[in-house]
């Protein structure tokens, strides 16, 4: 089943509309999370685009060896 219900991620208003907030105009998301499944195909991908942007709270050494292991892999695959 698909969400009908969208947020505004400038003022926070509830809504219906796929294209943006009637209120102010700002951009909608949906407000509920993906689904949970142990089986999470794409954790790991998750993982590295949040140590790359930065926004993964962890320890800075931690942060190096995720990135270490991502660039690895490039590495490997080029």
């Amino acid at each position: 089943m698909k969400s009908l219900l969208r947020r505004c991620k400038n003022c926070g208003w509830y809504t219906l509309s796929k294209a943006s907030c009637p209120k102010c105009g700002g951009e909608v998301e949906v407000p509920h999370p993906p689904k949970f499944s142990p089986e999470d195909k794409y954790q790991r991908y998750r993982i590295l685009q949040k140590a790359l942007l930065g926004t993964l709270p962890v320890k800075e050494e931690t942060r190096r060896k995720i990135l270490e292991e991502f660039a690895a892999v490039v590495e490997g695959s080029g």
